[in-house]
């Protein structure tokens, strides 16, 4: 099978996407993804076959991850294949309610709000934007009203440089 055709399946783009960030085993990745073992594992070797996955065996145990040699590759050609989800909901609710429709997102409650913190696999703190802007609400309490693009973006910490600044001692 060729790449075009490989990544052209939801299921084997998914799988990519969690094993990007981590090494998984068969079964979890189809947990994960909430489909079939076999049909995981008929996926991972479409995803070998193309020499994006490597599977390492332990016993019956099967581990998947994306080859290191494969990922500049791959993320070269995944915007040809990377549509935007598209999630229908009834005015008024709430975006933690719509986010929960994505798979691959963890959300976590915590006393002042909802908060994203895992996209795919890739740990974080995420911020969300709609229409291109900053909502400073937390998930749960900013309510949709019409049909927006909503964007996830992971911050990153950023440092420029570290300095270390001491103090002597002063002699009595």
């Amino acid at each position: 099978m060729d790449v075009f055709r490989a990544l052209g399946n939801d299921n084997r783009r998914r799988m990519l996407r969690i094993l990007i960030n981590r090494k998984m085993h068969v079964s979890a990745l189809a947990r994960e993804l909430d489909i079939a073992v076999p049909v995981a594992l008929k996926h991972a070797r479409v995803l070998e076959g193309v020499g994006f996955v490597e599977r390492a065996r332990f016993g019956n145990t099967h581990v998947l991850q994306v080859r290191a040699d494969a990922l500049q590759r791959i993320k070269q050609l995944w915007d040809l294949f990377e549509r935007p989800l598209t999630v229908e909901v009834s005015r008024g609710t709430s975006m933690l309610d719509a986010l929960k429709r994505v798979s691959g997102l963890k959300i976590e409650k915590q006393r002042d709000g909802a908060y994203i913190t895992s996209v795919d696999g890739k740990p974080g703190f995420y911020i969300y934007e709609v229409e291109g802007k900053l909502v400073e609400k937390p998930a749960d309490k900013f309510k949709i009203e019409r049909s927006a693009e909503v964007e996830l973006k992971r911050l990153m910490p950023v440092v420029g440089k570290k300095i270390i600044i001491n103090v002597k001692q002063e002699k009595p």
